[in-house]
C-alpha cells in the first residue's frame, strides 16, 4: 500500500485569469509552467496490462505474461536550446523530493504489486521556455538508495521494491512467466557488491544508473513509451537458469549473472560498469498522441 506522505504544492501569488496556458505564480512571484509526462508501458505495438499475454518477444521468440512492472526514477529535466530545466517535482504519494516511482500494473491477473497505477509525472519549469528534448536518471541516486523501507516516505516505503540482501532498491522491477514452459524470468536492475562503509551508510562497487535523453520530444503532445519486448529482444526466456551456478531465474544485476547483459544493453547499460552509453538504449522513446 503506497501512503501519502506530502499534499501537492500549490501556487500563490496570482489570480485565476493570469494562471492561464499552463502557467502559475510560484510563491516567490516566479511564473512556472506546469508539466505533466506522459508514460506509457507497451509490449512491442500493444499496450501493457496485466492479464494479457505477448508473442514474439525474446530471443528465441516466445509468449510472455507480466506479474510486475514498476521503476524508479531521479533527475527529470527538460531540455531547450541546449539549457537543461529540472523538473520541479510535486510532491505526493507517488513523488517525494526528486524522485518519482511509476507504476504500470494494477494487481489484477497474475500481477502481484498494488492496485493503484501511476503513469506520470508531474511538477514545474520555469515558464516561457522551449522544450525539445527530455531526459531523467533510471534508478534511485545514491543518498536515497540505501533508507530504510520499513519507515521511509512514500514511495520508497514499498518491500516489494527493496532488496534486504543488498540494502537497498530495485530501480526496475519487471517480472514475467514465459507461457511454453511455464518459466519465470525476474529482472532487478539495481546497484551491485554494495556494503557498510563503516560510517554509518553504504557504498556500491557499481551504481548501474544511466540517464536515458529523448530528442525530439513535445511536452505538451507526446508521452514516453517503455517497451518490455525491446528491454528483451536479446534475451533467453525460454530456456531454465543453471540452478548450480545461478540460482534465480532472471537477472538480479549480479555481475557475473549469464541473464543480464542482454537487458542490461538494451537499457544502455553494462553489467558491473558505471560506464554507460544512454544513447544507445531502446527501451525508452517518444510516442506522439
Amino acid at each position: 500500500m503506497i501512503l501519502m506522505t506530502a499534499a501537492a504544492c500549490t501556487g500563490g501569488g496570482g489570480d485565476t485569469d493570469s494562471e492561464t496556458a499552463g502557467e502559475s505564480s510560484t510563491t516567490d512571484g516566479a511564473e512556472a509552467r506546469a508539466v505533466e509526462l506522459r508514460f506509457a508501458a507497451v509490449v512491442g505495438a500493444q499496450p501493457f496490462a496485466c492479464g494479457s499475454t505477448y508473442g514474439g518477444v525474446g530471443s528465441p521468440t516466445t509468449t510472455i505474461a507480466a506479474t510486475d512492472f514498476r521503476l524508479y526514477v531521479h533527475d527529470v529535466a527538460l531540455v531547450g536550446g541546449g539549457v537543461r530545466y529540472p523538473l520541479t517535482l510535486d510532491q505526493n504519494q507517488w513523488q517525494l523530493e526528486d524522485v518519482a516511482l511509476l507504476d504500470f500494473e494494477d494487481a489484477s491477473g497474475a500481477c502481484m504489486g498494488t492496485a493503484e497505477m501511476n503513469t506520470k509525472i508531474t511538477g514545474t519549469i520555469p515558464a516561457g521556455v522551449s522544450v525539445d528534448a527530455v531526459e531523467f536518471t533510471l534508478g534511485l541516486p545514491t543518498a536515497k538508495n540505501h533508507l530504510d523501507s520499513a519507515t521511509a516516505a512514500s514511495p520508497l516505503n514499498l518491500a516489494a521494491m527493496f532488496w534486504s540482501w543488498t540494502s537497498g532498491y530495485k530501480y526496475l522491477k519487471v517480472d514475467v512467466v514465459e507461457q511454453t514452459n511455464g518459466l519465470p524470468f525476474f529482472f532487478h536492475l539495481g546497484a551491485s557488491l554494495c556494503s557498510e562503509d563503516g560510517a554509518g551508510g553504504y557504498s556500491c562497487m557499481w551504481n548501474h544508473l544511466v540517464t536515458p535523453r529523448i530528442e525530439g520530444f513535445d511536452v505538451d503532445a507526446d508521452s514516453l513509451v517503455v517497451d518490455l519486448a525491446a528491454m528483451f529482444a536479446g534475451t533467453d526466456l525460454t530456456t531454465p537458469n543453471e540452478m548450480m551456478t545461478d540460482p534465480v531465474p532472471g537477472c538480479m544485476s549480479g555481475v557475473m549473472d549469464p541473464q543480464c547483459p542482454a537487458p542490461f544493453g538494451a537499457l544502455g547499460l553494462t553489467i558491473g560498469s558505471d560506464v554507460t552509453a544512454p544513447g544507445s538504449q531502446v527501451v525508452f522513446r517518444r510516442q506522439a498522441e
